[in-house]
């Protein structure tokens, strides 16, 4: 070997340095770096993990609210048809009160109207009798005695008062 250049002695000594810098590199550098690459390649596999659960889950919640969003308009539907409703009653009723309040004023009007009605035929009667006994004292006075028109006149006015009283 030496004929070629090589020194046993030297090569050995390189092959034992050669040796102790892996060793102390493998030691010191290589399985630290390797250590610390499977760690980063863990934590990128559990972020990913990670956000895979995260984007099933946010589809889980995007189910849930479109959920519970079809189920408010539902109860806002239902609380709309049931407003509605009340209302067309309340209607019903204020037309019904409506009808009874004016049927009640049309019939206190007609009983009112009858009242005056029958007032109103009460004073004419009673105009008709002063009218006929003022005529008839001036139409008697002329043929008859003061006493026979006052027999006559009480007879007229008791037959007037009890014809008055049938009507």
């Amino acid at each position: 070997m030496e004929q070629l250049g090589i020194e046993p002695k030297l090569l050995i000594a390189q092959l034992i340095n050669f040796a102790i810098i892996v060793v102390v590199l493998q030691k010191l550098l290589y399985k630290p770096i390797l250590d610390m690459l499977n760690k980063r390649k863990k934590e990128i596999a559990d972020g990913v993990a990670m956000t895979e659960s995260m984007r099933v889950e946010e589809e889980k919640f995007k189910l849930k609210q479109e959920k519970a969003l079809e189920k408010a308009r539902e109860d806002a539907m239902e609380i709309i048809e049931d407003a509605k409703k009340q209302a067309k009653e309340v209607e019903k009723e204020l037309v019904a009160d409506a009808h009874t309040q004016a049927g009640a004023i049309i019939a206190r009007a007609k009983a009112e109207a009858e009242e005056v009605e029958k007032q109103a035929q009460v004073s004419l009667r009673k105009e008709a009798i002063a009218l006929a006994t003022t005529m008839a004292e001036r139409l008697l006075s002329s043929v008859m005695t003061a006493k026979e028109q006052h027999a006559y006149i009480a007879k007229r006015v008791k037959d007037l008062e009890s014809w008055s009283n049938r009507l």
